[in-house]
């Protein structure tokens, strides 16, 4: 079993409109609601390649029994701590004519003191049967920056290794706490090393950066360039994606995470475990995100997903 960690969870709203511009009025020709943040992505792309997924973090209002409900639905347990708040609603418009995706996300809930201090208290019993933690997506209002690494220090203690992808502060603050993989994007990599970024040998330098620096695995994801994976045991890869036409980019970067925590759990060698994340990333990308992509797609792509290994 794999537990996810989305402190700020709420109701992902998606709706496709075909040339969508600002100031029309528009009916949607598809529409989907469904529960939303970065854990809850990598939870149901788990859970489609067959791995038992607990998917915890903080949820409340109306919001809370819609997620459990529809969780239930996708095989997903769910154990979240409630809160006072209403989690938030995050509204995409994707155009699949012109190929553009557009995101209004409101401002996550206010949690207290005391409701972080249930989830810390709650997290042994949430890792009880779970191989791996993994924490994705940002920290709602009233969250410390530091209550990452806080969460990750408290799982090595179990004796669990964690997973991080996250952006900003609660990033830089969480890779302190040198969890066992960091996935990062190239501006959060820019974030993470203090220095800009740009071409494969400057973003392997970087990644190899935070590896001295004690994480295990630095995965950066590139987009359409693939990505870069730098590690202490198996070696450092470059992964070039498969051509796709793309959809939305939205939630590929966790379905990414769930592709490659699947085959590293599962004993698969690095370039494969590599293959399948970015296959996994590519199938949510020529979807509408991690939510209709399907196991065969992701296998499909992994197969012709190229990786090379780097000096």
């Amino acid at each position: 079993m794999v537990t996810t960690l989305t402190l700020n969870a709420g109701i992902d709203r998606v709706y496709q409109v075909t040339n969508f511009a600002v100031g029309q009025y528009h009916r949607p020709e598809r529409f989907r609601a469904a529960p939303g943040g970065k854990g809850i992505n990598v939870a149901r792309v788990l859970r489609k390649l067959g791995v038992e997924v607990l998917a915890s973090g903080f949820a409340g209002g109306t919001a809370l029994e819609f997620m459990r409900r529809e969780l239930a639905k996708e095989g997903i347990l769910a154990d979240f701590v409630r809160i006072e708040e209403e989690s938030r609603r995050c509204i995409s418009v994707i155009d699949p004519k012109n190929r553009t995706s557009t995101q209004v996300d409101e401002a996550g809930p206010l949690v207290s003191p005391g409701e972080l201090s249930k989830l810390k208290q709650r997290l042994p019993s949430l890792l009880e049967k779970s191989r791996l933690l993994i924490i994705s997506g940002s920290v709602p209002r009233g969250v410390p920056l530091n209550t990452y690494a806080e969460l990750i220090q408290i799982a090595r203690d179990l004796g669990r290794p964690t997973i991080l992808d996250s952006r900003d502060e609660p990033l830089i603050e969480g890779a302190k706490a040198k969890p066992m993989m960091l996935k990062a994007n190239l501006q959060e990599l820019q974030q993470l090393v203090k220095e800009p970024v740009a071409g494969t040998e400057a973003i392997h330098a970087a990644a190899r950066k935070l590896v001295a620096d004690g994480v295990q695995i630095a995965f950066v994801s590139m987009g359409a360039q693939g990505a870069l994976v730098a590690s202490t045991e198996h070696g450092d890869w470059l992964a070039k994606p498969p051509k796709i036409d793309l959809v939305s980019p939205i939630g590929a970067g966790d379905a990414l995470v769930a592709g490659f925590a699947d085959a590293f759990l599962k004993g698969v060698e690095m370039p494969r475990a590599i293959a399948r994340g970015v296959g996994a990333g590519a199938a949510a990308a020529a979807g509408v995100g991690p939510v209709s992509c399907t196991r065969e797609q992701i296998m499909q792509l992994a197969a012709v997903t190229e990786v090379t290994r780097l000096a």
